[in-house]
């Protein structure tokens, strides 16, 4: 006899083969007394799945971020990076523009108590996209990461040391992902690019 792991009733394991009630997964056999236990451990299997899936995105992100901002600063196309970077993400929140800005104002300092901020975050980071990619006025657009960044840096810092579980608006809202310290490294990542501008 197995157990049901949803809702913990002996199951004959022959009887529950021959109906078709059994799951085979890493390794491990799970035996269902119902194709309703059945459907909601599959849907558990899928959520927690999709679940690893999601919580990876940031750490993915900030190595990728990582490795062409060093790459960028060695061969010397740290603005056409940035560039394409804010392009890129300003593009991603624009589809569910409303949702964005729900999301973005839960954590962000300025936009909790301005949401026309909010509004007007992605069309800013599509503007500064075309100013650091077409090499317009690289020193104010700079300038403008750096307060922006350092600005977002401090709305996840406080966002993470209260322990408040949002979902990070910095993909928009196609793609859910947690806010967590990855974020954090995001920014500051960000941050510190834009200082390099400035200063080399």
């Amino acid at each position: 006899m197995a157990k049901d792991p949803i809702c913990g009733m002996d199951v004959n394991e022959s009887a529950a083969r021959k109906k078709g009630l059994f799951l085979k997964n890493d390794n491990a056999e799970y035996f269902f007394c119902s194709p309703g236990c059945k459907e909601k451990f599959e849907k558990k299997l899928k959520e927690g799945k999709f679940s690893a899936v999601q919580k990876s995105i940031p750490i993915i992100l900030v190595a990728m971020i990582s490795i062409f901002a060093v790459l960028s600063f060695i061969y010397g196309f740290m603005p056409k990076f940035m560039g394409i970077f804010f392009l890129i993400v300003s593009l991603l929140k624009m589809p569910d523009w409303k949702g964005f800005v729900n999301s973005f104002s839960m954590y962000d300092v300025i936009a909790k108590n301005f949401r026309l901020y909010a509004w007007a975050y992605p069309a800013i980071e599509f503007i500064l996209g075309i100013l650091f990619f077409f090499n317009i006025n690289v020193f104010l657009a700079a300038a403008a990461t750096l307060i922006i960044m350092s600005i977002g840096t401090v709305g996840v810092t406080q966002n993470l040391l209260s322990k408040n579980p949002v979902k990070c608006a910095c993909l928009g809202t196609l793609i859910n992902i947690p806010l967590t310290k990855f974020t954090l490294f995001e920014d500051i990542l960000m941050a510190v690019m834009a200082l390099m501008v400035l200063i080399f």
